[in-house]
């Protein structure tokens, strides 16, 4: 429903000063179509321009290769068609034209497959449903998936028709507990076409199921799916126990529970399928091309990376297999593994390893229902058993290094089966797989990224596999197991310790002579790394100094975070009532105690120490919103790599002038993380090594121990990896384990269904399942079961508020994405103007509501395209504008659909009941921001007459926004070079524009404005219908958040690929910072001299952040940050301390 659904046509001589020229739609409408000046009546008109609906365009799928560029003929080859000598890769540069935002690629050749040619706007939506797969080339029909002897029609298989098919999928899919959503969906399917009850009489669904394991376990050549089943093997490690030992004589111990697909099958399997229709086989390089600039590199998909084209370029230059003159394509691989707790309560735990192919689009990665995650294997620990086994070995039990290298053997074994002979030889020789588009081409797997949480990445340095470091290696090895060195002796700390080697061999140093750099594969990790790394210390320290502040600082902190607003349907979800304790908190949880810090920690501490935090604070924002990216150019490396230095810079200013002023102790969940701690190393440890309570004891009695601020940990100084790491392979969000986190609920609500009694072979089999009953449905030609609601009639209902209740419901179907905004178009709810204004007398809120609202309606009517003044319309004019019955409809639900800065369709859904905000382009053209901001009041459409001569007769419908404006507070100093937010407030009521109207055209997106708190609410106001029941006040500012989501940041920082160019004001230098200098010296007389601070900071370092079983957080070997208690069930599972209680091993 658009704001003006009828234009009746118009008196141009009578009723309006608008140029003739401006209202012929035939003309293109400029962005600025006259300037300001007086009007015929003597009032002043404002420049106009168009509305944001026709400024901002609908995302553009990339231009596809031209026809005439199109190739028909085989690919190049040698005359005799056998050629086995390195071809030369001569890039063609076969470039695209560019699209509507000045996109285009660069492929080396002519694609033969290009899966973005049958991309729909859908596609390219953050909401709603997505297209189903299609080859935009196929010349083949759906092969079988299971029995080729499938009854009716065969699209069902192994079931004997539809209706067991709906119903084994409902079991066997979606969630595991009751729900109204599964109900729903059974319902929906049982009223469906596809269903019969005289196909359900002799139904058991024991029987079923039974059928259904048998089928897809049964190897058959005819079936596609069926080779990459799950098999159960034993893992032989080797066992040193400090004895002189013949290889032969070397004690194996068998570990039992490795579930494991085979990497090769499991490789042809998803060829085959039916969503490899999305992977791309030719890689490419995107540039952007924008007005008045030279092209600038696109950093965002795997396959368009720089690492994926060396890949494509390496495999094109070597050697053909004899005879072979098919299409050699890359596949690339990324891991993903972590250990993750299957139960709240309880020990049961699961170390999946995840695969995704690095062909296909990340957008699809992040959908756990796309199906676009294969799962290799499930690792298991190393069992009781294994003690007993030493012991009886060696006459003693295991030590905590001894159980350390077993862990780590058991892992590298592991890889050693996944990497198998079969995998080797695919990697050297290809495999030979016919796409469903047809064509036979040769796959060349290639591992690109392991993305994983293992402390060996801390002691990881950028150097290569060369013959003298696998010597150190083998010859460490070598010397435990037939030398019977220990594993932390002398021998072995020679020759492994400088380099911060492991005296196990890796498993991925069989694919060194293939190219494969072991240690570029381990990739940054930004959720454990920063979200719970860097910005956790940073936050947990801070809290340690208020707390060292005294007073009630801690408790507004808490207070506060309980009253900044949400934001969008979960990128700021509601606080906790105690945000400082960090209780059971994931990493989206830290995300969003980031992203609304400034203005809750604001005045929490006095200056000069305020200052400093609240620079810190917005750097610290400003890093993860450009290090979180999903689209980079190089203007936005060089801002995240200037931002790194700033964060560098700030966080030793903070580190040096601010934390040596506040003597910060443990936390008590910090002290209670190290009561946990040294009572396991207690229970571990042999009972003559044991100390007695009274002294393990004896540091509680002298209080928590001193903390300090610790700047020597691992995760703080990759943060200067990143900007080269994005440049290799792309934005981190292709490999954070946030990826892998997400399908971590999949196996959990895989283990919901077992009876928990061995549970992951039951897990193995539901995955199966899953993933079969999934490709059945893909396969099934007939269209999707439809799920139609009929909404019951209502009663109209008339209101006394602008805005409906929660329990008042109004039905609002999913927006098409090509709209630019959605509200309902019922009539169910409606506001008698007359009464209401009766009923409302007094309040400043409807000060000339009618005036103002017929005024802004005949701006919609006369001139719907370009935004009016407010102020263009006589008296006589507006009477002539007759609003139907007198009647506002209100709306619950207002909807916004924009195009994001990396090119996609995403959108913000606002209810007037929960304070929503809005952001529109400015009023003003010479205004130093460029946006204003509002705050809904009611969602409204009326049902309007232009009586005029020559009007229509049928009445117009028209949808608003009724408002309250926000200005900004042009004298508070804000700005990225300022690293403050944008600060506004409210106009007052009495204010002639403080209220009113505006168009959803106008209507940019959504915006997070937080309260500040700091400068407390205004006095009493009386009770008006612009605010809640039981608000009085309003607070005295609000702070504008453009760290709410990275689309927000790019709106500021420009240069968002997907943005409407808006003129950002340049942000004056003269008068933002001191210098450096000054400053140091200002801190310096104030809080003593420097070098004695530093000499303290060194004594209390060697105090608090030893390695001894006290510390808790300052060195990230401890990894204290892992206790259950402090992180979520489902980001923050995979630290160090719970990988080793649950005995699992690093990589």
């Amino acid at each position: 429903m658009s704001s003006v659904t009828e234009l009746p046509t118009l008196n141009l001589d009578q009723d309006t000063d608008v140029p003739i020229e401006t209202l012929n739609p035939g003309l293109p409408l400029a962005d600025v179509t006259q300037e300001a000046g007086l009007t015929s009546h003597g009032r002043p008109v404002r420049t106009r321009r168009k509305t944001w609906k026709l400024l901002q365009l609908l995302p553009d799928p990339p231009s596809p290769v031209l026809p005439s560029l199109q190739r028909d003929s085989p690919l190049p080859q040698d005359m005799d068609g056998t050629s086995h000598i390195a071809e030369p890769l001569l890039w063609s540069s076969v470039k695209t034209a560019a699209n509507a935002f000045g996109l285009y690629r660069d492929y080396p050749s002519v694609p033969t497959h290009n899966p973005d040619d049958s991309l729909s706007l859908a596609d390219l939506c953050n909401f709603g449903p997505r297209s189903a797969p299609q080859s935009s080339h196929s010349t083949t029909e759906p092969r079988s998936i299971l029995h080729p002897h499938a009854s009716q029609s065969g699209m069902y298989a192994p079931f004997r028709n539809s209706s067991i098919f709906g119903i084994m999928n409902w079991m066997w899919t979606g969630s595991a507990i009751k729900s109204l959503g599964e109900v729903t969906r059974l319902v929906n399917f049982l009223k469906s076409d596809e269903f019969h009850k005289e196909d359900i009489l002799n139904f058991d669904i024991r029987a079923e199921t039974a059928q259904l394991d048998e089928a897809v376990e049964t190897i058959q050549e005819e079936s596609l799916f069926s080779k990459d089943r799950w098999h159960e093997l034993d893992v032989p490690i080797k066992v040193p126990y400090g004895k002189n030992m013949a290889p032969s004589d070397i004690p194996i111990f068998d570990v039992p529970g490795l579930h494991l697909r085979k990497l090769t099958e499991v490789l042809k399997s998803a060829i085959g399928q039916g969503k490899a229709s999305f992977y791309h086989y030719t890689p490419f390089k995107q540039f952007w091309q924008h007005p008045g600039c030279e092209s600038e590199r696109i950093y965002d998909e795997m396959y368009s990376s720089e690492a994926f084209v060396a890949e494509h370029i390496n495999l094109q230059r070597q050697p053909r297999e004899l005879g072979c003159t098919l299409e050699r394509v890359v596949l690339g691989l990324m891991f993903w593994s972590d250990s993750t707790h299957l139960a709240s309560f309880g020990n049961a735990s699961l170390w999946p390893l995840y695969l995704y192919f690095s062909n296909e689009t990340k957008w699809r990665w992040g959908n756990p229902q796309s199906g676009a995650c294969h799962h290799i294997a499930y690792i298991p620990k190393l069992p009781d058993s294994f003690h007993d086994f030493f012991e009886g070995l060696a006459g003693e039990a295991a030590s905590a290094a001894i159980l350390t290298h077993c862990r780590r053997e058991l892992m590298h074994s592991v890889w050693q089966l996944i990497l198998d002979n079969d995998f080797l030889h695919a990697y050297e020789h290809g495999i030979v797989i016919e796409c469903l588009d047809g064509v036979t081409r040769r796959f060349y797997p290639r591992i690109l990224t392991y993305s994983a949480d293992y402390p060996e990445k801390r002691q990881t340095l950028m150097r290569s596999v060369t013959e003298r470091f696998m010597n150190k290696v083998y010859t460490a090895s070598d010397a435990i197991y037939r030398l019977g060195s220990t594993i932390k002796g002398v021998v072995v700390g020679r020759l492994l310790d400088d380099e911060s080697l492991v005296p196990t061999p890796n498993a991925f140093l069989r694919l060194n002579k293939f190219g494969l750099d072991l240690f570029q594969m381990l990739v940054p990790d930004l959720m454990h790394e920063f979200e719970l790394g860097v910005w956790k210390h940073v936050f947990t320290h801070l809290i340690r100094i208020l707390v060292a502040n005294g007073g009630t600082s801690v408790q507004y902190l808490n207070q506060r975070y309980r009253m900044v607003p949400t934001f969008g349907r979960s990128t700021i979800r509601r606080f906790s009532d105690n945000a400082s304790a960090m209780k059971k908190l994931a990493a989206h949880n830290y995300e969003d105690l980031l992203q609304c810090s400034m203005p809750v920690f604001e005045g929490l501490l006095e200056e000069p120490y305020n200052g400093i935090v609240l620079d810190l604070l917005f750097t610290l924002a400003e890093w993860h919103a450009l290090a979180k990216l999903r689209l980079h150019t190089e203007t936005t490396l060089q801002q995240l790599e200037s931002c790194t230095s700033d964060l560098g810079r700030l966080l030793r200013k903070f580190s040096n002038y601010v934390c040596p002023k506040f003597d910060t102790r443990e936390l008590p969940r910090e002290e209670a993380a190290r009561g946990r701690r040294k009572a396991r190393e207690y229970k571990h440890q042999p009972s003559s090594n044991a100390k007695p309570a009274s002294d393990q004891d004896s540091t509680t009695c002298k209080g928590p121990p001193k903390k300090t601020f610790n700047m020597q940990t691992y995760k703080l100084h990759s943060l200067g990896d990143y900007v080269s790491t994005i440049r290799r392979f792309g934005t981190t969000d292709s490999y954070s384990t946030q990826t892998g986190e997400l399908e971590h609920r999949r196996v959990k609500k895989f283990y919901a269904r077992t009876n928990k009694n061995n549970a992951i072979p039951q897990i193995t089999r539901l995955e199966r399942r899953e993933r079969v009953l999934e490709r059945t449905r893909q396969q099934n030609m007939t269209q999707k079961i439809e799920r139609q609601s009929k909404s019951r009639k209502q009663r109209s209902f008339i209101a006394n508020q602008p805005r409906l209740d929660f329990s008042q419901s109004e039905p609002l179907p999913p927006t098409p994405p090509e709209l630019h905004h959605h509200i309902s178009p019922s009539h169910n709810n409606h506001l008698h103007i007359p009464t209401w204004l009766a009923a409302n007398a007094g309040d400043l809120a409807i000060t000339n509501f009618l005036p103002k609202l017929k005024e802004h309606l005949l701006a919609c009517i006369l001139h719907p395209d370009w935004t009016g003044d407010g102020n263009e319309f006589t008296p006589e004019q507006q009477y002539r504008l007759l609003i139907r019955n007198d009647r506002l409809y209100i709306h619950k639900i207002f909807r916004v659909n924009f195009t994001t800065y990396d090119v996609r369709r995403d959108q913000d859904s606002m209810n007037p009941r929960t304070g929503a905000d809005i952001m529109t382009l400015s009023h003003e053209e010479d205004k130093d921001h460029p946006f204003a901001y509002a705050r809904i009041l009611g969602v409204f459409h009326a049902d309007v007459i232009h009586n005029t001569p020559s009007g229509a007769s049928a009445p117009t419908s028209i949808e608003f926004l009724w408002v309250r404006w926000y200005h900004v507070d042009t004298s508070y100093r804000a700005g990225f070079k300022r690293k403050r937010l944008h600060r506004l407030q409210f106009l007052p009521d009495h204010d002639p524009d403080a209220y009113g109207f505006v168009s959803p055209d106008e209507v940019i997106r959504g915006a997070h404005i937080i309260p500040g708190f700091f400068y407390g609410p205004t006095e009493q106001l009386p009770q008006s219908i612009a605010r809640a029941e039981d608000e009085l006040d309003d607070w005295m500012y609000y702070y504008v958040d453009i760290f709410v989501d990275r689309d927000m940041y790019m709106r500021y920082a420009g240069n968002g690929v997907g943005h409407y160019r808006v003129n950002l004001p340049e942000e004056p230098t003269s008068d933002v910072y001191e210098d450096e200098r000054g400053d140091e010296q200002e801190l310096d007389s104030l809080d003593g001299p420097r070098a004695a601070q530093n000499a303290s900071d060194l004594d209390d370092n060697s105090n608090s952040e030893s390695s001894g079983p006290d510390s808790v957080e300052g060195d990230d070997q401890q990894q204290a940050e892992g206790s259950d208690e402090d992180l979520g069930p489902e980001d923050g599972e995979g630290l160090y301390d719970d990988e080793d209680e649950e005995h699992y091993a690093p990589l």
